[in-house]
């Protein structure tokens, strides 16, 4: 009996080839994949992975291997540059292509550098390195010739031998004779043939061995079209396409050992020296080890006991005096762990750029995560909720049972964040320092998307496919399938099945990259001996090529440095406070029981307080009514769909307000859930339950946290059982114990992190204070942070600074206008009470504006434009700058006119000449000519030119604002229609959420609307933006709608009805509202069409028998067929009277009406 044949693939291409490899590593569960268990079942000793240009999935593959016994071989298909690396000038297609493979450590270390260095120093369309390069980091390497695009390939392609053999030689003598192989592959090309003869003759001629590949890009035959797909995707081609990106056979996958024996048939030794390569190489690459940079400490004291010298100190600051017994136990033990774990130095990392922060005045957030619960991390003040006040657990966030990190995200003001990651850099070194790489995937309705957009279904079919997919994380397509009857029926054409069928394939893969917001590296060595780095063409970050799931594996200090905008607000908010009020102010020295604060909350006023913002968590203030801070630490935890969906919240709320009895199962239980009126919220009273009942050790609670967060249902019945026999112990029944078990599983999977609610609640508690009490201080604050992020021009969805200045407006506040006289570069307090509005919010008004404004303005202010020019810096505020502030009102000082549109306009009138005359001016003073002009000559030439200058309409005069501020400031112009506009829609638009009905209709003013044409079919097709008084909505016309006359309709500046489909295009506070537009129609017509009846309701002191008589006059100008009632007050109440008249609704009508009967006399009544 012949032995089994035996073959390595040392050529693979997984999903990790971002354009076009689609061989996954791991399953949906994070498991080895099922290529992987496959090839070990079958006897494959080794596998290598070789992904283009990069090493982003190393790690994975590397532990996936080992977990199935294979032998990992970690390479990668390198591009070479024929010249140097840093040559440019040539087109992509010169750069070749090299597999290279690491033997051992050293091989990887090298391996990390030569790919870093591609991504740092070579990269021009591909992060190349050069020979010479290679041969300073040949140690440790086995290369393999390469593929079709390989240097050596095209050489034996132009029949250019002589120069091939010398090549293949240089490799050798670089390399060594047993590091350098000939690469062979056939996938029945002309091409590989007419190369894999030249390479025959060439190993004759010098010996070099061959070696036989695949280039595998996908694990079977089947995959060929899912793979296809993805090469579209990554090229944004479609499959119809005739001159895209296609591999030219169906042969790129993982093949048998008997397949490859049979290509390679007629060279048996290229097939076994795959064996021998594999056996050549034996990585071991160190695991959960700690690679902490190095700390010092003062002379005479260790790590560990620098840390208890600080932690003992800090403590006494914080209680001013003696540490109470408690605090001093709880201490003890944390440190205890901390020590046995090898973390001192850890924690004296992040305490010493947290002390630099706060040396800084860089403000630092209370905590965030697990972090919160550790007694060591308040003493340092790098947290600052007490862990035992507020009942949160060390063993959350570290315990012996846990090998991995400590991993304490830190929140700093996002204005002083950047200073504090430039201190760690200098502390440790630049090359010690990188940010981390992130990899997006192709969730489920993004899968379907792609695919849908590659296959060419249009893209209302598709739209319609993908919104069948809930939205939110960890929803997958196939669940969708199996729970969704309208996604299952739709499956039943076969286009859709096809397009489901492929989106299937390749959701879940990797589909691009990016930079993590906060999270950086800090390593005891160059960060490149432990990842490699990249950097992409177009941008100078550099990053780990390991993203933050892999770096803590490899024993690395991975710290979030996160950017929380809510700190700089409430920094500005209490310097503003301290300045006018109060020198002293503390705010983590406020009452935590303040009346005026819980009173702003019950009323739900709490618009722009941090995470209690948005629409539906002041619906839920307003039905929780929060009466301490653990009701606020409550709500951060509820408000999710778990919590939301399976009725914990409900319950929650009920048994606040005593309309549902409390119980507690076991006397043991009450002080665990008091105060959360008996629920199990938190995932510590989960861990709590588990420790007082059944006597699980802290490791065991966390390991049950962790078994209930990810529902793995063996680790659950393991640890049921060890549950119920611990409370037997206690006296404490089976059945008994089983009951609490299965509603720590139920409400377990739903609980969240205790440690986090405190810390963001206690931020949540301050902004609410300072918003009760300090209101005018607390929105200016808030208006100057929106400055940049959601104002004008920015890339937010939602421009939340209209927003909060309606709220400024509610809290009696008064908004002033931009004004060069007045106003400084953020908001400010004027003395009346007032905020006024800040130069910089102003569209096209930089920094270096203001600064130029505010700096000749401090010696006097401007008397009119010409003076404005003649004392402001030119070069800063230019044309642009001096237009955008005549635009928002600004300049309205340097004009005498009173009337506004005519003033606006000519200043707008006088602006080119005033800027070029003073450029010139300077100019000529610069050249010695400046007395040839006076400045009265300047001052009568533009009186001169601003003759007759004809006053904006009041539509530009409101557009202009709108331009410039986002907001429209002297008026609206929608608030003369704001009664037809409600008659005409269903919904305002400000209302439209997830839960609203499928199909609305809504109307306002058209602000902009960008036609489009199809990729697939050249189809016109429209995208617009309406808001009404409440918000904004996108309008999609897609091709069919569109051609049905739609397209016409959609024009800015009209005010006009849509109705259609409602969809949100994102997800959670961030989804951008979108209709799917089905109907257009002017405004006068939508009424006409939907008003029901006009219902008139006069102002008593307007009414007499001449203003009756007007009444009766001006509705017999307007017959139609609309009725009109009549309000009228009777001793019994309120009296409906229908009049004889029936009216055409139009504008003449109602603003008749509006004269006759006064303001608000009227309302129109709609029906569908």
């Amino acid at each position: 009996m012949s032995a089994k044949p035996e073959f390595i693939h040392l050529h693979n291409h997984s999903e990790y080839s971002l354009l076009d490899g689609v061989i996954r590593l791991s399953d949906r569960s994070g498991g080895p994949s099922e290529l992987l268990k496959s090839l070990a079942h079958s006897g494959t000793r080794a596998l290598a992975l070789t992904d283009h240009g990069t090493m982003y999935g190393i790690i994975e593959f590397y532990t996936q291997c080992r977990q199935v016994g294979l032998n990992p071989i970690v390479g990668c298909e390198m591009y070479l540059s024929k010249g140097s690396r840093s040559d440019r000038g040539h087109s992509q297609k010169e750069n070749c292509h090299l597999t290279v493979l690491a033997k051992d450590f050293e091989g990887y270390q090298n391996l990390m550098t030569l790919v870093s260095r591609g991504f740092l120093e070579g990269y021009y369309y591909d992060p190349r390195i050069d020979k010479g390069l290679l041969e300073r980091h040949a140690k440790g390497l086995i290369v393999l010739s390469g593929c079709l695009k390989s240097e050596l390939s095209q050489l034996l392609l132009s029949g250019n031998l002589a120069e091939a053999e010398k090549l293949a030689v240089w490799y050798r003598d670089v390399l060594g004779p047993d590091s350098f192989y000939l690469e062979i592959m056939d996938h029945g090309l002309d091409k590989q043939r007419q190369v894999l003869q030249a390479q025959l003759e060439l190993h004759v001629r010098t010996g070099i061995p061959l070696v036989a590949t695949n280039d595998c890009h996908y694990s079977h035959q089947s995959d060929h079209e899912s793979h296809d797909v993805r090469v579209c995707i990554s090229t944004g081609r479609k499959l119809a396409d005739t001159d895209r990106l296609r591999f030219e056979t169906h042969e790129f996958y993982v093949k048998t050992p008997e397949q490859m024996h049979g290509l390679f048939s007629f060279h048996p030794d290229a097939v076994k020296n795959t064996l021998k390569i594999a056996e050549m190489c034996h990585l071991k690459i160190p695991m959960d080890q700690s690679l902490l940079p190095e700390f010092a400490v003062p002379e005479g004291f260790t790590q560990d006991s620098y840390l208890e010298r600080l932690c003992q100190q800090g403590l006494k600051e914080r209680f001013r005096g003696d540490i109470p017994a408690a605090y001093q136990e709880r201490l003890r033990y944390e440190l205890s762990v901390i020590q046995r774990m090898g973390f001192s130095g850890y924690f004296l990392i992040v305490w010493d750029f947290i002390a630099f922060a706060r040396r800084e005045d860089i403000p630092v957030g209370p905590g965030r995560g697990s972090g919160a619960g550790a007694l060591v991390a308040y003493a340092l003040r790098i947290t600052n909720a007490d862990p035992l006040k507020h009942n949160l657990l060390f063993e959350r966030f570290l315990n012996p049972d846990r090998k991995s990190m400590p991993d304490l995200d830190i929140d700093f003001a996002d204005t002083g964040r950047d200073r504090v990651i430039e201190y760690v850099r200098n502390k440790y070194g630049s090359e010690n320092v990188a940010q981390i790489i992130t990899f997006g995937s192709m969730a489920a309705r993004l899968a379907v998307r792609d695919v849908g957009r590659v296959m060419g279904i249009p893209l209302s079919e598709v739209d319609r496919i993908a919104k069948m997919i809930p939205a939110g994380p960890g929803v997958t397509l196939y669940e969708t399938l199996q729970k969704s009857p309208e996604l299952s029926a739709a499956a039943k054409t076969p286009e859709i099945k096809r397009l489901l069928d492929l989106s299937l394939k390749l959701e879940g893969l990797k589909r691009h990259t990016g930079v993590h917001a906060a999270g950086t590296v800090v390593t005891k060595e160059p960060v490149v001996r432990y990842s490699p780095l990249a950097k992409g063409s177009k941008s100078e970050v550099i990053t780990t090529q390991y993203d933050g799931d892999v770096l803590p594996k490899l024993g690395l200090l991975k710290v979030d440095f996160l950017g929380l905008r809510t700190l700089s607000i409430i920094d500005d908010a209490v310097k503003t406070v301290r300045r006018r009020h109060k020198h002293d102010f503390d705010i983590e020295a406020i009452p935590m029981d303040d009346a005026k604060t819980f009173e702003l909350l019950r009323s739900a006023k709490a618009l722009a307080v941090f995470q209690l913002d948005s629409q539906g968590m002041r619906d839920l203030l307003f039905r929780l009514k929060p009466t301490d801070f653990n009701d606020i630490v409550s709500l951060l935890a509820l408000f999710r769909p778990g919590p939301m969906q399976s009725g914990m919240l409900d319950m929650f709320v009920e048994r606040k307000h005593g309309k549902q009895k409390i119980v507690y199962d076991h006397p043991l239980m009450e002080p665990i859930l008091k105060d959360t009126y008996g629920c199990m919220v938190f995932q510590e009273q989960v861990m709590e339950i588990s420790k007082k009942l059944a006597d699980f050790t802290p490791g065991q609670a966390d390991g049950l946290r962790k078994a209930m967060g990810k529902k793995i249902p063996e680790e659950l019945e393991k640890m049921r059982d060890t549950f119920v026999k611990g409370a037997g112990n206690k006296g404490i029944s089976a059945k008994l114990a089983n009951k609490i078990y299965d509603q720590m599983v139920q409400f377990g999977g739903y609980g969240f992190n205790r440690s986090h609610s405190v810390a963001y609640g206690l931020v949540a508690y301050q902004t609410a204070y300072l918003k009760a009490n300090y209101p005018l201080e607390f929105m200016s604050a808030v208006l100057s942070s929106e400055i940049g992020h959601s104002a004008v021009g920015a890339e937010d969805k939602e421009n939340k600074l209209v927003t909060y200045l309606e709220e400024a407006k509610s809290l009696g506040i008064k908004i002033l206008p931009p004004d060069i006289q007045n106003s400084e570069a953020r908001f400010s307090i004027e003395d009346a009470g007032a905020i006024r509005f800040g130069l910089v919010a102003v569209k096209n008004v930089g920094q270096g504006a203001v600064d130029s404004i505010l700096a000749a303005r401090k010696k006097a202010l401007f008397k009119d434009l010409e003076d404005f020019c003649g004392r402001v810096e030119l070069h800063a505020v230019n044309k642009k700058v001096v237009e955008s502030l005549v635009k928002a009102g600004a300049m309205d000082s340097l004009d005498a006119e009173k009337e506004l549109r005519l003033k606006r306009a000519r200043l707008l009138s006088r602006i080119e000449d005033a800027v070029n005359r003073h450029a010139r001016l300077r100019e000529e003073l610069a050249r010695g000519q400046g007395l040839l002009f006076s400045h009265e000559e300047t001052q009568s030439d533009a009186i001169t030119e601003s003759v007759a200058v004809k006053p904006l309409s009041d539509h530009d005069l409101l557009a202009f604002e709108k331009e410039v501020l986002g907001f429209y400031y002297s008026g609206h112009p929608l608030l003369r229609v704001q009664a037809q506009l409600k008659a005409a829609a269903t919904h305002a638009i400000g209302d439209l959420s997830t839960d609203k009905p499928a199909t609305v209709r809504v109307a306002g003013l058209v602000t902009q609307v960008k036609r489009m044409v199809t990729k697939s079919k050249g189809e016109p097709w429209a995208r617009g933006e309406l808001e009404d008084l409440s918000g904004t909505i996108a309008l999609l016309v897609f091709p069919k709608a569109y051609a049905s006359g739609l397209g016409r309709q959609l024009t800015a500046g009209a005010i006009v009805s849509a109705s259609g489909r409602l969809s949100f295009r994102g997800e959670g506070g961030d989804a951008e509202r979108e209709l799917i537009v089905e109907e257009i129609q002017p405004l006068d017509l939508a009424v006409k069409r939907f008003a029901r009846r006009l219902r008139l309701r006069p102002r008593p002191e307007r009414i007499d028998s001449g203003g009756w008589e007007r009444l009766r006059e001006a509705l017999e100008r307007h017959p139609g067929r609309c009725p009109v009632i009549l309000e009228q007050e009777t001793p019994e109440g309120l009296a409906l009277l229908e009049l004889d008249h029936n009216v055409q609704l139009d504008e003449n009508l109602l603003e008749s009406i509006g004269e006759i009967l006064g303001e608000k006399s009227w309302a129109i009544e709609s029906g569908s």
